[in-house]
């Protein structure tokens, strides 16, 4: 097989991948699997050519490093309660990651492909939003299971939760949609483009603005509220500072003791109740531990093997012995990668990745750059990425494999905006 059938061949599963992955996972890691294998061949450059390739794969031999040191040399007080494999089966979350990061280049090498990949993964959320609609206002329950589990769909009782359609939880359906929101607002702005296929767009933006509210995930409303001005510009602050204040003096009013009354309960009975209670002392109050807390609790667990780790899956155990309380994670990535495989890993993934946002920042940025035709969707995506890190810091989705493929896709488009800066120059 030529190389130039392989290009061809490698982008149909690549693009075939992106669409299926929120709505058939299972076939959609295999495509994509398939994809960067083919994009390892036909890619221009040598891996160990590339400076952030070196730097993940020093990632990975760290995690490596710590992973065989939670077997051979658990000497903490706690080691008889965790099973140093969960470390090695952690490596999943990290190590094929740094490989794609790689793979996935030859189909992101060019601002065509990635405004393609962007609609791409717009269209891809049609299912998200069929679902958590039908969830969230026809009362449609599961989870759905299909060719013996290898596709499953999440519907649960909407009582009890925010919409969550086809993922498991509210915070990642609303991490997901978060997620692909920039790229509706870049599809509005674009001017090239035909009414129709403007006015579908619109559509596409009020739907996943709307389903993103009503996820209830506080994480994915900061996302969408910060996309706004990223996206749009300075242009946007005539109208979007007022509509915050605006939206912010319309909540205090709802939540706050001194304007009980009937202003008050006007609100209270004109915003869903599951909205204003995320930010009510009395939804507040029910939390039995602070996010903060939380932190705290982690960053003390952290230090019992700060340059190793304690091995994945550590935290709930040591936290549930410690608080009598059981949480998954310490909400915050840097301090679940800091108690899995120790501070060395944190600090060069975490310097790497910042690296990575700033310099692409000044170049999408760039007033130079403005009057690109693409320059929007260049903005739309290092916002999506830069939204989804953030609320990385405060909560943590990314071990949804949905979420972090997504991730690194958009980590390679940065590194590769880069790259063509880089040969203009």
């Amino acid at each position: 097989m030529n190389k130039s059938l392989l290009k061809k061949v490698g982008y149909f599963s690549f693009s075939t991948g992106i669409f299926l992955l929120p709505s058939a996972l299972f076939f959609s890691a295999i495509l994509l699997l398939f994809s960067a294998s083919i994009g390892c061949f036909i890619c221009d450059q040598n891996y160990f050519k590339c400076n952030w390739n070196k730097t993940f794969f020093a990632c990975g031999f760290l995690i490596l490093f710590s992973s065989l040191t939670h077997s051979l040399f658990l000497t903490h007080s706690y080691k008889d309660l965790i099973d140093p494999n969960l470390s090695f089966i952690g490596t999943l979350n990290w190590l094929p990651f740094f490989w794609l990061f790689w793979g996935f280049q030859p189909y992101l090498n060019s601002k065509q492909k990635r405004k393609r990949t962007a609609i791409i993964l717009v269209a891809s959320t049609v299912p998200v939003l069929f679902s958590g609609f039908g969830q969230y206002f026809f009362d449609w329950t599961g989870p759905l299971k299909t060719l013996n589990g290898l596709i499953v769909w999440y519907q649960r009782p909407i009582s009890k939760h925010g919409l969550t359609g086809l993922f498991n939880n509210q915070n990642y359906a609303g991490a997901w949609l978060s997620l692909i929101w920039p790229f509706c607002i870049a599809l509005v702005l674009e001017k090239s483009k035909p009414f129709e296929k403007k006015y579908l767009s619109l559509i596409f933006l009020i739907a996943i603005g709307i389903a993103t509210i009503l996820t209830n995930s506080r994480n994915a409303w900061l996302s969408i509220v910060v996309s706004i001005p990223l996206v749009i510009g300075l242009k946007s602050f005539i109208w979007f500072f007022p509509s915050i204040v605006f939206i912010i003096s319309i909540l205090l009013i709802t939540i706050s003791q001194p304007f009980s009354g009937e202003i008050q309960n006007f609100f209270r009975e004109l915003i869903p109740q599951k909205i204003w209670l995320e930010f009510a002392p009395e939804g507040i109050g029910n939390i039995k531990v602070t996010r903060f807390e939380i932190f705290l609790s982690a960053l003390k667990i952290s230090k019992i093997n700060p340059f190793f780790g304690i091995g994945a899956g550590s935290f709930p155990v040591i936290y549930e012995l410690q608080q009598n309380l059981w949480r998954g994670h310490p909400h915050n990535i840097l301090l679940e990668l800091g108690i899995s495989y120790g501070y060395p890993v944190v600090i060069l993934f975490f310097s790497s990745i910042i690296t990575l946002l700033i310099l692409s920042a000044k170049l999408v940025f760039n007033k130079k750059n403005q009057q690109n035709e693409f320059n929007i969707f260049e903005r739309a995506w290092w916002t999506s990425i830069f939204s989804f890190c953030f609320t990385q810091l405060f909560d943590i989705q990314y071990f949804d494999a949905r979420l972090s493929i997504t991730s690194w896709i958009l980590l390679c488009g940065l590194k590769l905006m880069l790259d063509e800066n880089r040969s203009k120059t």
